[in-house]
Parts: C-alpha cells; sequence; structure tokens
C-alpha cells in the first residue's frame, strides 16, 4: 500500500508551505464543494479560488470572519470576489486539539486598504 500521504496531497488546496512567507492574492471565485476532513465524512465548505495560484482554500469559521470584516460586512461570500487578501501561517491554530498552525487571511500589509 502506498503511503497515506499519496492520497491526501493531491494538490487541489493551499498548505501551509505554499503561503510560508505570506503570499497576496485576488479571490477569483467562491463555490461549495464537498470535502472531507481526515477521518470525518464530507461536508459542505465554501472554497476560495484565486487569480494567482492553481490552489483553493476551504473557508474555514475564523477565515469567513476575517473575509466577512475585510469585504466591509458582506455576509455574501459571492461579494468577496475581487477582494485582495494576504494569506500566511498563524502558528498556534489547533486542529483536533494539537496546534499545528494553520492558513489565516487578512488585508495585505503591504497594500493600503
Amino acid at each position: 500500500m502506498k503511503n497515506y500521504k499519496h492520497y491526501t496531497s493531491d494538490g487541489q488546496f493551499l498548505k501551509k508551505s505554499d503561503v510560508d512567507p505570506p503570499i497576496t492574492v485576488t479571490i477569483s471565485g467562491i463555490q461549495i464543494r464537498s470535502i472531507a476532513a481526515p477521518g470525518k465524512a464530507p461536508r459542505d465548505r465554501l472554497v476560495a479560488s484565486f487569480a494567482e495560484s492553481s490552489k483553493q482554500l476551504p473557508i474555514n469559521a475564523a477565515n469567513g470572519d476575517t473575509l466577512c470584516e475585510l469585504s466591509g460586512g458582506q455576509e455574501d461570500a459571492e461579494k468577496w470576489v475581487g477582494l485582495r487578501i494576504e494569506l500566511y501561517v498563524k502558528p498556534d491554530v489547533s486542529f483536533a486539539g494539537q496546534r499545528t498552525g494553520g492558513i489565516r487571511v487578512r488585508k495585505p500589509t503591504d497594500e493600503p486598504f
């Protein structure tokens, strides 16, 4: 049997190493996709696409809250298209009770908003 990473690293989604150092991107689309977290059943999630990358980012609650704030309070995710954001690694993000670090969004540090 192949290494488990063969089945989990298909390259569709951004990984921490893709945004370390941080990158500035423009949201080019938002879609709903069925995604399964390791060991869990698939569920519908919002996924952002970017003009500058072929990889996508599933939108979790923390990043969704930030995107809403950065878009002037737009809760309709389709209104986030065109928004320029910075993706970075926040080391104290926890997953399944373990501090693993994770991808977060913020306004670009090199651009005025």
